[in-house]
């Protein structure tokens, strides 16, 4: 039994040091230190900032996932709670707004913020969701911007100019106008 129990003791100890580490993995923020040197820039101005559809396409049991907010959690769609929407409803809300690789998208109703950088591995459609694509001679780092919109500083501006009492909401033109800061892509 002393065995055992040292064994228990020894693993309880490392279960404490993994779940510490899950608890910082969680909760980590970025922090970007702004030089004042730099530009602020809108949004609108660096990347192509639309959204999704607004339609309610007819759910089906088989087909392509339409992402909303309440499938973007943790840093990651989950698109096993996503409805399916069929190819031709695929197809009519990606000539507006497709997803591609590379892309951010950002819940506008609910949870708020959240950016995610898009690492495409299936064809799927969003609605109420903001798409932030970058333009070919694109001045800024993807990884820089998904960071810093999911900064402190802007994630707390999105709270406080969100709409809604039950439900908070962003609206698109408010995404477009973010300011942010803008060092040179060498720094």
């Amino acid at each position: 039994m002393e065995v055992q129990e040292k064994i228990v003791a020894e693993l309880d100890g490392y279960q404490k040091i993994i779940d510490g580490a899950k608890q910082i993995v969680e909760n980590y923020k970025p922090t970007i230190k702004i030089n004042p040197n730099w530009p602020m820039v809108e949004l609108k101005s660096i990347c192509d900032v639309r959204d999704g559809t607004h339609d309610s396409p007819k759910y089906q049991q088989k087909g392509f996932p339409l992402v909303t907010s309440k499938n973007v959690r943790e840093g990651e769609i989950d698109f096993s709670t996503a409805n399916l929407i069929s190819k031709e409803d695929l197809y009519k809300i990606n000539k507006r707004s497709r997803v591609d690789d590379g892309d951010i998208i950002m819940p506008m109703i609910g949870t708020i913020g959240n950016p995610i950088l898009v690492k495409k591995d299936r064809e799927f459609a969003i609605k109420n969701v903001a798409l932030i694509k970058f333009y070919k001679d694109s001045k800024i780092n993807r990884l820089y911007l998904k960071l810093t919109l999911e900064s402190d500083a802007l994630t707390n501006h999105y709270l406080n100019r969100s709409n809604g009492s039950s439900q908070k909401f962003i609206p698109l033109g408010f995404i477009r106008n973010l300011q942010i800061p803008l060092p040179p892509l060498e720094t």
